[in-house]
């Protein structure tokens, strides 16, 4: 079974997934102040990321999303929340497609879309280089990610982490997975209750006018919240704005 962990007893069933850049630790700050009396949250960490990080596989947007809703069968959950972060929301949208008679509502976190991430083979390579091994790099792409704004500091922690909580290999198929797939066609006119938060500060591909151009447009009971102060890692730059957005949310669609 995928590697995962449970917070609260609550009957609304949450399902949180992570981004590439951290398993599941990302959202630390927000543990002490789940409310785990109404809601029952389990944080999924992917192929080749912390508790899942010994489990082999494809990295494919299909692959995650069956083993998302492997786990929901194994909790026996007949219905529940998705809650998912740049990559992962991809793969909720996944989840949303494979499983929508189950799925109360969905939050996308500073999300890729369902027509992915494409950029140019020189921006890829750039990309798989710092997923291997490049620090420097990878320091780079956190900072573009936050407006470099952020402490120096952060970074460093940022870039520790991935290395630590990860394996190349899968940093660098999940890389093709959100670069490379789309989609996006078999997503438009669905009716599960979305809710896209977008960080002010985060990098243009994730900005509101993308989001409108797609989640917003192809979802028709969607929402959009900007996080003024936030790049693309609310859960660490505001996490309790994030949370009271999230928890707000999965409350009206219980």
């Amino acid at each position: 079974m995928i590697g995962h962990t449970t917070y609260g007893r609550g009957l609304e069933k949450v399902l949180v997934m992570h981004d590439w850049f951290s398993d599941c630790s990302s959202y630390e700050a927000l543990i002490p102040y789940l409310d785990t009396q109404h809601f029952t949250y389990v944080f999924m960490d992917l192929r080749g990321y912390g508790k899942s990080k010994s489990i082999q596989g494809e990295c494919t947007v299909e692959e995650a999303a069956s083993d998302a809703i492997a786990l929901a069968d194994h909790l026996k959950w007949d219905q529940f929340h998705v809650v998912g972060h740049s990559m992962s929301a991809m793969i909720a949208q996944r989840v949303l497609l494979d499983a929508a008679d189950r799925v109360k509502s969905f939050v996308a976190i500073t999300p890729v879309p369902a027509c992915g991430s494409p950029a140019p083979e020189e921006v890829i390579a750039f990309l798989e280089d710092a997923a291997r091994s490049n620090d420097n790099s990878a320091m780079q792409i956190v900072g573009f990610m936050t407006s470099n704004k952020l402490p120096t500091t952060f970074y460093e922690y940022k870039v520790k982490r991935w290395r630590d909580t990860s394996l190349a290999d899968a940093r660098a198929a999940y890389l093709h997975m959100f670069s490379q797939t789309d989609f996006s066609h078999q997503v438009q006119g669905l009716k599960i209750p979305v809710l896209v938060i977008v960080g002010g500060q985060d990098a243009e591909g994730y900005s509101e006018p993308v989001m409108q151009s797609t989640f917003m447009k192809w979802y028709q009971n969607s929402e959009l919240a900007i996080i003024q102060n936030a790049g693309h890692y609310p859960m660490q730059e505001t996490p309790l704005y994030l949370l009271s957005l999230i928890e707000g949310f999965l409350e009206k669609h219980a």
